[in-house]
């Protein structure tokens, strides 16, 4: 069974999501997002702190198959202030990062990074924190695409965009 770790994990959404898979380690910082992440899944897999403040000693010595990462949308949106990948709730994604190079380095890459995140995420300050995101996991060693694990006509690995509004309400992008 394929094997995966959770981060701003909320309420397992995205475990929810992967049937067949394995979870082995889940983070979040947001006591509520806890408590519902508990009620859903149980307590044993999730870890209640800042990502930031997690050491690769946190997680489970092994190399999961699949890290997804929901960081905040709030910076990216839209909807938000624009504060893109520098301002405090999105930029979670630095701190993240450097736990998955530390991961990498503790000989424990995973195979494949899916980072889900709102469409504003490719047009905040102008493209540039798109930008700084794909060279980020490029020069870590990934190759940046789309990832569609809805297996649809609709949605087929040739696609450019796999958008989520073919099972959600909200429109997110799953890189």
């Amino acid at each position: 069974m394929p094997t995966f770790f959770e981060f701003f994990a909320g309420g397992g959404m995205a475990r929810a999501a992967l049937t067949g898979w394995e979870c082995l380690f889940a983070n979040d910082m947001d006591a509520k997002k806890g408590e519902s992440y508990c009620r859903n899944w149980g307590d044993g897999d999730l870890k209640l702190a800042d990502v930031g403040t997690l050491t690769v000693e946190n997680l489970p010595a092994v190399a999961p198959d699949l890290v997804w990462a929901s960081f905040p949308c709030q910076d990216l949106s839209l909807a938000g202030r624009g504060g893109g990948l520098e301002a405090g709730r999105s930029g979670a994604f630095w701190p993240f990062w450097r736990l998955m190079r530390a991961l990498g380095e503790a000989g424990r890459k995973p195979r494949v990074i899916a980072l889900e995140n709102v469409c504003g995420l490719i047009t905040s300050s102008g493209g540039r924190d798109f930008g700084a995101l794909c060279e980020t996991l490029t020069e870590g060693g990934y190759t940046v695409g789309r990832w569609c694990w809805m297996r649809r006509p609709s949605c087929r690995s040739r696609d450019r965009a796999c958008s989520s509004s073919r099972w959600m309400q909200r429109r997110r992008s799953i890189l």
